[in-house]
């Protein structure tokens, strides 16, 4: 007995002894270890080049400074990570808070691949998998900073707070706010059931601020627009899976477009969107767009109105289009727009246009004129420009008219100077006569034309000089691309004859 409890009491001491420098090491160790500990379960999640300190390390609260680290080439950093837990015996991170958090995000795809970087330096699809959360609240404020080629960053301000309500659903709010830019939205999430629902009561963008980034996103046709205006919305929707639903609304106000390389403006832009399906761009019809003024090159039109169904992200239901130019309205046809073919086919119906103003248009139409004609025009536009298809314009019922030629040769060809006739006819083609037009119909492209020949002209009428009898019938042919003609004016293509029998 006396030879064992000197054993047993020195063993005891060393135990204690052992433990209390155990205890001293992990006391001293416990930061170097924790960092271990994060950076550890950091590259277990798929992060690689992981930076980290920290400052503070208790079963209780954990503050991790000047943390940065990158899952394939997306980095991100944060001044302060701050994991606060109540029961320190649970496997969980408790409440962990993010502070001064910055992560960059290029929208054009000018950084390397993210997710196919081949230096990548931590475990892909390691966290593929989905999981519980080991939180019970989060929050972070931060800054995210949008960057694409040649373009100035721009920094949007972001807040986010979550809270573990019950024992399998999340509840969060996210507020987002830069330059030109202010999102609010809101949702719970169930990670046993992988579904999100989610609300975005505002969203709204200044166009001429974030402009450049919009087009990297969307190109337009043709080059860069310039856009303007007050872009303003609200969604609502579910995720689940690969199972989407989103609906939502959009609105436009004060908007512009601007492509000075074709001289295309359009000011005044309204539009009111009701989206059933924004995933899918799906709208049912009577969608709204107006616009105060359109300019393309020297034509101008004032209260356009467009209302349509979006049937998905190529293809645009026009059910009615109307708009005020040339003196008179125009209005279209029910049609349909394919984006990704840039093309548009429609039909224009024509009411009481001024053909000073169409003849104001072709600088070098030998002719003027006054009176509102009526018609039905197909047009194409693409790649190789406008076309007309086959159509007409004539005179409004009722409406007077007159014509006054300036072009030789155009009434006398092949008539005898010797006529009766001879010497009113060259007043009028010379433009010495008005005349006064009881019928004038043009018909673009009809069938059965000639090679060549785009359109027929048929005039009649009589001197406006009441001193002169003379009536006189026209008919003309046009002669090489009509676009021309009716367009921005005539090149030695496009020529104006009588018709030959």
């Amino acid at each position: 007995m006396t030879t064992t409890r000197p054993n047993l009491r020195r063993w005891l001491a060393f135990t204690a002894a052992t433990l209390v420098l155990a205890a001293g090491l992990g006391y001293l160790l416990r930061l170097p270890l924790t960092a271990a500990a994060v950076a550890s379960a950091l590259r277990l999640a798929g992060a690689g080049a992981v930076k980290l300190s920290v400052s503070h390390s208790s079963p209780w609260r954990v503050v991790i400074d000047d943390l940065d680290f990158r899952v394939m080439t997306q980095s991100f950093a944060a001044k302060r990570v701050t994991m606060e837990r109540r029961h320190w015996w649970t496997l969980s991170l408790g409440a962990v808070h993010v502070e001064q958090a910055r992560v960059p995000v290029t929208v054009d795809g000018s950084d390397t691949n993210p997710w196919a970087w081949a230096t990548y330096t931590g475990k892909p699809g390691a966290a593929s998998a989905p999981a519980a959360l080991p939180l019970e609240e989060i929050s972070l404020e931060g800054q995210l900073i949008v960057q694409a080629a040649a373009l100035p960053e721009q920094t949007v301000v972001v807040k986010l707070t979550a809270r573990l309500v019950g024992a399998n659903e999340w509840k969060g709010t996210v507020q987002a706010e830069g330059q030109g830019l202010a999102i609010k939205a809101e949702g719970a999430y169930h990670p046993s059931e992988r579904e999100l629902l989610f609300r975005v009561p505002e969203v709204s963008v200044d166009l001429a601020t974030w402009q450049d980034f919009l087009q990297r996103l969307v190109l337009l046709p043709g080059g860069r627009w310039e856009l303007g205006g007050k872009l303003s919305g609200s969604a609502e929707g579910r995720a689940r899976g690969k199972d989407i639903s989103l609906a939502g609304r959009v609105q436009l106000r004060e908007g512009r477009v601007d492509y000075s390389e074709k001289s295309v403006s359009v000011t005044g832009v309204e539009a009111d969107l009701a989206f059933d399906d924004m995933w899918k761009i799906h709208t049912a019809p009577g969608q709204t767009v107006r616009a105060e003024e359109l300019r393309v090159g020297e034509l101008t039109a004032r209260a356009i109105r467009i209302e349509f169904a979006l049937e998905n992200a190529e293809k645009i239901a026009v059910s009615r289009a109307t708009l005020q130019a040339l003196g008179g309205s125009l209005s279209a046809e029910p049609f349909k727009l394919f984006a990704t073919q840039r093309e548009l086919e429609a039909v224009l119906l024509v009411d009481g246009v001024d053909v000073a103003q169409v003849l104001a248009l072709a600088k070098d139409v030998p002719a003027q004129a006054t009176g509102r004609v009526n018609g039905r025009v197909p047009i194409r536009i693409d790649a190789g420009g406008l076309r007309f298809g086959t159509g007409w314009l004539a005179l409004k019922p009722g409406v007077s008219a007159e014509v006054q030629f300036k072009a030789d040769g155009l009434l006398t060809g092949g008539v005898d100077p010797k006529n009766p006739r001879y010497a009113v006819l060259k007043m009028i083609e010379s433009g010495l006569l008005r005349l006064k037009v009881g019928e004038m119909r043009l018909d673009l492209r009809p069938p059965n034309m000639p090679p060549g020949r785009t359109a027929t002209l048929h005039v009649t009428g009589e001197p406006v000089d009441p001193n002169v009898k003379a009536p006189v019938t026209l008919d003309l042919n046009v002669n090489g691309p009509l676009e021309r003609l009716l367009s921005l004016g005539m090149d030695s293509r496009v020529k104006l004859g009588p018709a030959k029998k």
